[in-house]
């Protein structure tokens, strides 16, 4: 099993800088923590890896947020503990026959994580970058293995019986003008 300790700032920034997606002040932080732990969870997906995302925080304690994925989970630190130290400890607890990759672009982080005797355990260096190639392929395959004349995705299919026609019903009601079925 790989576990992957994600510096999760240095990502986000790396991977909103190689989307083209405008960072700076205006962007918004919480959608795109949110949109990068859903990349985590659909990349985990289906394996039997799993990765600790961290990310520095302003907060007075330590913080877990659950996340939809039982193979991601999100800290966020504290203002005594920096997600470089956190990711620091992690990569010295985890168990023996867990192979570590530390996703970071940071050469602070690097350095202490990297030297020799992190507890014994194999631990591998993974820029943001590298990383980002990989969440790009595994995106591309995915939509691969998910395109063609076999495989139809279509938001009826996964509705109720009955729900779509009752939606369509609504829709033509409100386009002429009136209200829902027994408004009137």
């Amino acid at each position: 099993m790989t576990v992957y300790l994600i510096d999760g700032y240095n990502l986000l920034h790396a991977l909103v800088k190689a989307e083209n997606r405008g960072a700076g002040p205006g962007m918004d932080l919480e959608r795109e923590r949110e949109r990068l732990v859903d990349r985590l969870a659909s990349f985990m997906g289906g394996t039997n890896d799993r990765a600790i995302a961290v990310f520095d925080s302003r907060q007075a304690r330590l913080e877990r947020a659950q996340t939809v994925s039982p193979n991601v989970e999100v800290y966020y630190g504290s203002l005594r503990r920096s997600a470089d130290t956190i990711i620091e400890r992690a990569a010295y607890r985890l168990r023996r026959d867990e192979t570590i990759v530390v996703v970071t672009s940071d050469y602070v982080l690097q350095q202490t994580v990297f030297s020799p005797g992190v507890g014994n355990h194999p631990v591998v260096r993974q820029s943001s970058a590298q990383f980002i190639a990989e969440l790009r392929t595994d995106a591309t395959n995915v939509t691969r293995r998910s395109v063609g004349p076999a495989v139809e995705r279509r938001v009826e299919d996964a509705l109720a019986p009955g729900v779509a026609e009752h939606l369509r019903q609504l829709r033509d009601d409100l386009l002429q003008g009136r209200g829902p079925a027994g408004d009137q």
